[in-house]
């Protein structure tokens, strides 16, 4: 994850991805690095084709155009990629191509009561894509000063945290792990087992990380469900990111959190890191 890496963001060009491409071009500025930007057209079906009075390259010369217009003058190195055919195959495709080592996306559009919806797209890059994702959901006023990664102490935790330590190296890391008990009122002895089971795995974790971990790593170990735990520490200590890692099987995010790892990106207001194991 050097800084001669690139990092692209993938757009479709509305006005909800202004944020994403904000907080890309403050992470390519802050890693003196290239910023490749992505606009895919997706092939329409056989009857839309033969309906739509329209050109590809008057559909591809106006998205081209629309393109320019969004990233407008920066001072950080950009490349304006413009493909068609299938998002998810392209984006992976172009990474590849481009050297990028993280993949910056915006969210599908975010409901009253902020519910969120990430898209299709952003749902299969997730599960698929083998370079991090970061998934944008805030303004980025500040650069990403407190980072929470929930943590099981697996091998997809400890990936998951060296790459939030090699792309937000400043920011304060959180590793937080929500431990359950069998009952939902569980008495003393079950409480005290359950943390005592936790503070091993941590140990255990810890001694197999200690070049990884510094005074600007925390744990934190909280008795409860990840879904419940998670989200309410995000919002009592206004974290600006959440890091999961994932083994990217069927489902949204299937990860050593079990199914988890999916309500835990939905749940919490703050922009997320996805980081799938490898």
């Amino acid at each position: 994850m050097g800084d001669t890496c690139s990092i692209l963001l993938a757009t479709d060009l509305s006005p909800r991805c202004d944020r994403a491409l904000d907080r890309a071009i403050a992470i390519a500025r802050r890693r003196r690095c290239k910023l490749v930007v992505l606009h895919v057209i997706e092939e329409p079906a056989l009857a839309e084709r033969l309906m739509a009075q329209r050109s590809r390259d008057a559909d591809a010369a106006g998205a081209e155009r629309l393109l320019r217009d969004i990233v407008g003058e920066t001072d950080v190195p950009v490349e304006l990629v413009l493909e068609s055919g299938n998002p998810v195959e392209r984006i992976r495709e172009t990474a590849r191509v481009r050297q990028c080592d993280l993949i910056v996306t915006g969210t599908a559009r975010q409901e009253t009561l902020g519910r969120l919806l990430l898209g299709s797209t952003v749902e299969k890059l997730a599960r698929e894509s083998t370079l991090p994702v970061l998934i944008v959901k805030q303004r980025p006023h500040r650069a990403y000063g407190q980072v929470v990664a929930a943590s099981d102490f697996s091998e997809g935790a400890r990936q998951a945290m060296n790459a939030a330590r090699a792309f937000f190296a400043d920011a304060q890391l959180t590793l937080l792990h929500a431990y359950p008990t069998l009952r939902a009122d569980p008495d003393a002895g079950e409480l005290a087992q359950a943390r005592k089971q936790a503070e091993q795995a941590a140990n255990a974790f810890v001694a197999g990380n200690v070049a990884q971990l510094s005074q600007s790593v925390r744990l934190v170990m909280q008795h409860g469900m990840p879904e419940a735990v998670v989200p309410e520490y995000v919002r009592a200590h206004g974290a600006d990111l959440l890091v999961v890692g994932t083994h990217g099987h069927t489902g949204l995010l299937r990860t050593a959190l079990g199914s988890v790892a999916e309500r835990l990106i939905y749940l919490t207001p703050c922009d997320a890191l996805i980081v799938r194991t490898v």
